[in-house]
């Protein structure tokens, strides 16, 4: 005999969408008869040959909390508490819409002062791609409420949104967080969604056979394992331990820091590069803790500080910040060095971004280009004059298959389980891995939204997120000079054409030297003054 359970955005501390009707949904025993509660109202039903029970409920206003429970002919229950009905945003996109807060929490400290909120709650979908049908569950999520312990992990794009209509209106508000770095549009869409688009169809066949998923899966592992091993074994500068930056500082090539490596001698170069200088502790703040600034490097780095390791990043996007521990800096003469490993040929220790050592708190500032901090107790700038040593020259990283991009996959793994849970609105921040092909972007708009309100057999509110200013040489193989990123803006404007859709023009949010601007709460601001008019 099966159990009865609920499908998982249904669990504890569930947020459903006032106003509209409410479907509810879970698995029994196939052809069993389940009864449903939610509070004082109860839905018959019964669960079909998959084993799925569907229950509908009338529109309810907000309020709260609830206990959904869903009963079968034999007794069998499954419960949740603490359901409460209110405003539900589906969120979703690529990086910029993942971006956690606790990558901005250098501009938006007092977030954390007191963040906790019981009606503030989020529930996030961990990727998971599938290509031959619909699940029929998602296989990752839990309802949290925001709090000190759940407040890094959650989208900061959404949390602002959250909050700010939190502040207009004693609601309870969840997100639901579907959105993955770097995956295109078509990712989020069905084959039925795709017609006609024969390339993306074509690029998604292979995957539908587990065995070659899993052997593409298998090679990326490889390939990035073959490069990085390549790269420590060839490597001068750990064999003759780099890491205190005698020899560097001794032997090595002058380079000013932050640059793009396409700007200096290393234009073009593959491997592992060895960075140093040094750099003065006044007595005051010799042995106190600190903080290292990089900004963010292409590709991968470890630094080291007095010869000791303090910290390493595997890939681009991350601005580097590295805890200096109690009593490693001492007064006077400090060295600071970085191994960077470049994989494409693309290096770049990024122009603009904030090189210091920071003694103290404070807060995160930029214009959109130059990064800077204020409130600190003392800042030591490490921008300028520094030597270096190539440790070892390697060839081109291979490039890897990222299976979860593929067109479909997120749809069927993720997006689609959910069709039918009642929302107020779908927020899309995505765009940036469809710059290369910016002429379709307003078709593929157009046939996700009519798609998605139709599996939802509702017309929904759509906002689309504009992406924002940017530096496209910060991504030189990708797009063509900055055409692209700004093609893509203009097809993201054609969204107002679409009824109940809504643009949020980003511009001025954003930062010339990096993909993921912190500035998201201007945003969320934007965004919830849409949605709380409609």
């Amino acid at each position: 005999m099966s159990q009865v359970t609920f499908a998982r955005i249904f669990g504890n501390g569930a947020v459903l969408q006032r106003g509209k009707k409410i479907k509810v949904w879970g698995f029994a025993e196939a052809g069993t008869g389940v009864s449903v509660r939610l509070g004082d109202k109860v839905c018959e039903c019964r669960a079909d040959d998959s084993g799925r029970f569907d229950a509908s409920f009338p529109p309810m206003e907000k309020g709260g909390p609830f206990v959904l429970c869903a009963t079968d002919k034999a007794g069998q229950m499954a419960a949740s508490s603490d359901i409460m009905i209110g405003d539900v945003l589906l969120i979703s996109g690529q990086s910029n819409m993942e971006y956690p807060m606790e990558s901005v929490r250098e501009s938006y400290p007092a977030e954390w002062d007191a963040p906790d909120d019981p009606l503030l709650r989020s529930f996030k979908v961990i990727e998971n791609g599938a290509f031959t049908d619909t699940l029929p569950d998602v296989l990752t999520g839990e309802w949290k409420s925001l709090s000190t312990e759940s407040i890094d992990a959650m989208s900061a794009v959404g949390y602002f949104t959250a909050k700010h209509l939190r502040s207009k209106e004693d609601v309870a508000v969840g997100l639901v967080d579907i959105s993955l770095g770097g995956a295109p549009i078509e990712a989020f869409m069905s084959r039925q969604m795709l017609e006609g688009y024969d390339e993306a169809l074509n690029d998604a066949k292979p995957f539908e056979d587990d065995e070659y998923r899993n052997r593409v899966l298998s090679d990326n592992e490889r390939y990035v394992n073959e490069w990085l091993f390549d790269l420590d074994e060839g490597d001068t500068g750990l064999k003759e331990h780099f890491e205190d930056g005698r020899a560097i500082l001794e032997k090595g090539s002058p380079i000013v820091l932050p640059d793009y490596f396409s700007d200096t001698e290393l234009d073009g170069f593959c491997g592992s590069v060895w960075f140093a200088r040094t750099f003065e502790v006044p007595e005051e703040y010799a042995a106190r803790k600190a903080k290292l600034w990089f900004g963010i490097i292409t590709d991968l780095d470890s630094c080291y500080v007095n010869g000791q390791f303090i910290g390493n990043t595997e890939f681009t996007y991350p601005s580097r910040r590295y805890e200096i521990p109690e009593g490693l800096l001492h007064a006077g003469t400090n060295t600071v060095v970085m191994r960077i490993g470049v994989e494409k040929g693309y290096g770049k220790v990024a122009p603009g971004r904030l090189l210091a050592v920071i003694f103290g708190d404070g807060v995160r500032t930029t214009d959109g280009f130059t990064e800077g901090f204020e409130g600190a107790d003392h800042i030591i700038l490490l921008g300028g004059l520094w030597k270096y040593i190539i440790g070892n020259k390697t060839g081109a990283s291979r490039d890897q298959i990222f299976v979860n991009w593929k067109p479909t996959a997120l749809f069927y793994g993720m997006l689609g389980p959910l069709a039918g849970f009642a929302i107020k609105s779908f927020v899309f921040y995505q765009g940036e891995s469809n710059c290369r092909k910016y002429f379709e972007y307003a078709d593929l708009t157009r046939r996700f939204v009519s798609g998605l309100r139709k599996l939802w057999d509702d017309d929904f509110y759509y906002v689309c997120i504009q992406l924002p200013e940017f530096g496209p040489r910060m991504e030189e193989i990708t797009y063509d000079k900055g055409v692209a990123w700004r093609g893509l803006m203009k097809a993201q404007e054609e969204v107002v054409k679409i009824p109940g859709a809504f643009l949020v023009k980003a511009f001025g949010t954003g930062e010339l030297n990096d993909l993921h601007p912190q500035r998201k709460a201007p945003l969320g601001k934007m965004i919830a003054e849409i949605l709380y008019k409609l």
